[in-house]
């Protein structure tokens, strides 16, 4: 089975898209407020998100990385930008080219000790020497790179590089068959994952290649979940790319599972969105990827549309090795309708490919070619040419290091001689490669295998096994992509129920076959295949008119060339003579020209002012374009403020309902702790008196029944126990108190049930506000209070100025390291027309360049996600919306005291009594 997934057309949105925004766009967004080296960083990001998508962008931001490094200078960028630019010469097809610039560059690398460079270089040096069949080196170079992350200092780039290194490992094994080791080492990666914390991106790598082992194998199953793990957590990396290539993973999942219209969905949206944003190898891989979904519903006049349409794409691009998938692709289509011409034109095609420049790494599709070019000869009985192709292939084979290659060759061979009744030559080879059967991994080549020895079995009348081995192959063969092995075992099955006489038996057969051959071809697909093929000769053929026209305009421009030489070669002697006797004339007209040229002088002059003055306009203009940017900017600027504003008042108003509805739920069962605990309390004090009572009756007791009573007192510790009763309900009643305490606390900061201006006791809101922050400052902190007992009540939101509060008794906490003391003060003015409240700490106070700009939005001094730089802007909003101000004092090293003054009553709000 061909696991059909393209790289560059999964960096589109298709259905089940995910709702993140990838990196590429935050980036691009963010590049105009970038300088220096962090745009040279963002430019070589965007370009490396474009590596499987569009080599046109790549190549223009890593340019532009390139050219800004160098004049910074700044090594390491344009080294970066360099090894960008070798990856998409290798996705052009340059695979040589690449890998002597991946090999220099790592050595660049090595030099600056740039870690980054050194594992992308050697990425690029491995994916090289896979691509040119190198294999010993490919591996060599893996190992190569799992030592040098191995040898890391900083732990989590040692686990990041560990993870990426064995993925190819694993991906090495399962190239060469060995998926019970692939298996083992991805799994192991999973748990090193895990047990590491590795980052989402690299988790959903480790997920995504296990859910590939398992389609590999046919567990489809066992690797749907593994898929969708892996894009949950591509979508919290924000990783496009790998998002998308799971994605369409998943899609041949349903394709295999029979739920083909879901992949052709995907894939239809891929095509769709491609041709949108004009992605041309994203369209051509989409239509190639949804072609073979077609195929196995049978719908081949699509299919066979999408193949050429793809071809027509990869030939413009000059992407040789996708056009020899392409054209192997279409050859097989033919072949499953039986036209064999046109399925041979297309395989040769292939062959024809090889041999262009640009076109190494490429030994699998040809062999693959090579198969299928036997196969078709064989049905158009020409046994030379297929004999022939069956050498190549096995020989071709003979160079691969995949042991599978050999199988799919020698099979190959097999059925050649199996067609030329060469009994002998095809037992040989199906008994050598009996041999090796339990380690072929592959259910299609096993498969064929039994196709085989059903009928070399067959031909020397041993029917039962022959019978068994047919049946064995129709067991491997109940997959969409099998249909022609299906078709070949139910018809040696249906063969094989006849010469033994089992019409009933064979009647079965037949009629499942014949259904089989009918899904794979029909009357009406082939009219309609026939049309488009036409239709494609047709455009082909205007091509070729068209460039035929081309090269007569050149010739005919080639003429005239020509002509207008020996034109021009006459046109200077008759000039020259007349030059000549245009020097006779000079001398006779040298005073009228020096006027004439006086004149002019003075005509320039007069342009060269018209100039000035428009080069003056010219300034004028740019600096009132100048002004406008500036106004935009600004514009820009405000409205992201205003965003942000708008979002943090909404998660103020809901923090402000969740607490008020906290300390509601709350209120409830503390009120009938405390009831219950009044309660208690009266009725132990019931008891204790009964208690008491029976003490002093119970002297009265014989000997030895007071003697016992006293002993049983004395075992259980009676005498402390009245004591510890009382003890233990006040301390119910203290926590019950303390409890009651907050929850009064946490109502007054939420402001239940006000919305509006209402007027209020800052005191009270500020202790609210403390019991809110008392988790900060416990054990560390000194707080003094400062309250003014006569602080008038204040016209408020009291919300907004509680949110002021704690956002500047949070700054205060926030800025004492270790040790130290908050101070807060309340006072009226004398005219009793405004409040002033106070908060120092003895932080660390601010520079003069901080203190310049703290009320600016966005502005913050603190690590990156531990603050949004909108505290003290919203705050100095608000206390400007309720006609105060907000004055800060500080000196580095001693502290901050901010001061806030705010009107008792507010002008545009009714007063009411």
């Amino acid at each position: 089975m061909r696991i059909a997934f393209s790289f560059a057309s999964l960096l589109i949105v298709v259905i089940g898209r995910a709702q993140f925004t990838p990196v590429e766009d935050s980036l691009e967004v963010l590049l105009p407020r970038l300088h220096g080296t962090e745009w040279v960083d963002a430019c070589n990001t965007i370009a490396e998100e474009n590596v499987y998508s569009d080599l046109s962008k790549l190549d223009r931001y890593a340019d532009r990385a390139d050219s800004l490094a160098q004049t910074l200078p700044y090594r390491e960028g344009s080294l970066r930008a360099q090894i960008n630019k070798s990856f998409a010469l290798y996705w052009r097809g340059q695979i040589a080219e690449a890998n002597a610039r991946f090999i220099k560059q790592h050595a660049e690398a090595e030099q600056l000790k740039f870690v980054d460079g050194i594992h992308r270089s050697l990425e690029g040096v491995s994916i090289t020497y896979f691509r040119l069949n190198q294999l010993d080196q490919y591996l060599a170079t893996i190992q190569a790179g799992l030592k040098k992350a191995e040898a890391l200092p900083d732990q989590q780039l040692k686990v990041q590089y560990t993870i990426l290194w064995n993925q190819a490992l694993g991906a090495y094994y399962v190239y060469r068959g060995q998926l019970a080791k692939g298996r083992e080492v991805r799994n192991t990666n999973l748990a090193f994952a895990k047990e590491h914390h590795a980052d989402h991106r690299l988790l959903g790598i480790c997920l995504k290649n296990l859910g590939e082992i398992e389609i590999v194998e046919h567990h489809l199953s066992k690797a749907e979940p593994y898929l969708r793990d892996a894009l949950a957590h591509f979508v919290h990396a924000r990783d496009r790319h790998l998002y998308m290539s799971t994605l369409v993973l998943l899609a041949t999942v349903y394709a295999d599972q029979g739920q083909t219209a879901k992949a052709i969905a995907i894939y239809e949206d891929v095509a769709s969105d491609t041709e949108k944003r004009g992605y041309k190898i994203g369209m051509a891989d989409a239509y190639s990827d949804l072609s073979d979904l077609f195929i196995a519903q049978g719908k081949f006049a699509r299919a066979i549309a999408l193949q050429l349409k793809a071809i027509d794409i990869y030939r413009e691009l000059n992407r040789l090795s996708n056009l020899m998938n392409a054209r192997k692709a279409l050859g097989e289509t033919y072949m499953k309708l039986r036209n064999y011409p046109l399925a041979i034109n297309n395989l040769k095609d292939v062959i024809f490919l090889s041999t262009q420049k640009g076109a190494s790494g490429t030994n699998d599709v040809l062999l693959e070619s090579f198969i299928l070019l036997s196969e078709a000869s064989l049905e158009l009985n020409d046994a030379r040419e297929a004999k022939g192709f069956a050498r190549a292939a096995v020989a071709l084979a003979g160079k691969s290091e995949v042991a599978t290659d050999s199988v799919s060759a020698l099979l190959a061979y097999a059925k050649v001689h199996l067609k030329l009744h060469e009994t002998d030559s095809a037992t040989a080879l199906l008994t050598f490669l009996k041999k090796h059967l339990p380690n072929v991994e592959l259910r299609r080549e096993v498969a064929l295998y039994y196709i085989l020895e059903g009928e070399l079995l067959a031909r020397r009348h041993d029917y039962t096994k022959s019978e068994q081995a047919f049946r064995k192959a129709l067991g491997l063969s109940h997959n969409s992509n099998f249909a022609e092995i299906q078709a070949n075992a139910l018809a040696g099955l249906y063969t094989i129920s006849k010469v033994q006489n089992h019409p009933k038996e064979a009647l079965t057969y037949f009629e499942s076959l014949k259904t089989i051959q009918d899904s794979i071809y029909s009357v009406a697909a082939s009219n309609e295949i026939t049309e488009i093929i036409a239709q494609y000769q047709t455009s082909e053929k205007e091509k070729e008119n068209i460039a035929l026209k081309n090269k007569q305009l050149m010739q005919s421009a080639a003429l005239r060339t020509q002509g207008i030489t020996l034109l021009m070669v006459s046109t200077v002697l008759v000039i020259t003579t007349l030059f000549v006797a245009f020097l006779v004339r000079a001398n006779r007209i040298n005073k009228r020209n020096s006027q004439e040229l006086y004149n002019k002088n003075q005509e320039i002059a007069l342009q060269n002012e018209e100039i000035k003055a428009q080069n003056e306009e010219i300034t004028a203009q740019k600096e009132a374009l100048s002004a406008q940017h500036t106004k935009l900017e600004q514009s820009l600027q405000d409205l992201k403020y205003t965003q942000a504003v708008l979002i943090h008042s909404e998660k103020m108003a809901s923090l402000g309902q969740l607490t008020a509805g906290i300390a509601h739920e709350i209120n409830n069962p503390v009120n009938f702790i405390s009831n219950g605990v009044e309660g208690l309390s009266q009725e132990i004090e019931t008891l204790i008196a009964v208690v008491n009572h029976y003490e002093g009756v119970a002297q009265d007791l014989p000997a030895d029944k007071l003697e016992a009573v006293n002993a049983l007192k004395k075992k259980l510790g009676f005498s402390s126990t009245l004591t510890d009763i009382k003890e233990l309900t006040k301390t119910i009643q203290t926590g019950v108190e303390r409890t009651s305490h907050i929850v009064r606390s946490l109502r007054t900061f939420s402001h239940e049930g006000q919305q509006a201006f209402s007027r209020v006791n800052l005191n009270e809101q500020l202790d609210a506000t403390l019991i809110m922050t008392q988790s900060e400052m416990k054990g560390r902190i000194e707080l003094v209070k400062a309250y003014d007992p006569n602080l008038p009540l204040v016209e408020c939101r009291i919300g907004e100025i509680n949110q002021v509060f704690m956002n500047l008794v949070m700054n205060a906490t926030q800025a004492i390291a270790e040790n130290g003391k908050i101070e807060i003060k309340t006072q009226s003015s004398t005219d009793g027309k405004s409040v002033s409240v106070t908060i120092s700490d003895t932080g660390q106070g601010m520079s003069g360049d901080v203190l310049s700009r703290i009320f600016e939005p966005f502005f913050t001094t603190k690590e990156v996600g531990k603050g949004t730089g909108l505290g003290l802007a919203i705050s100095n909003s608000i206390i400007e919306k309720h006609g105060g101000k907000i004055t800060v004092q500080s000196v580095p090293g001693h502290g901050t005291t901010f001061t806030i003054m705010l009107p008792v009553w507010q002008p545009n709000v009714p007063q009411t009594a």
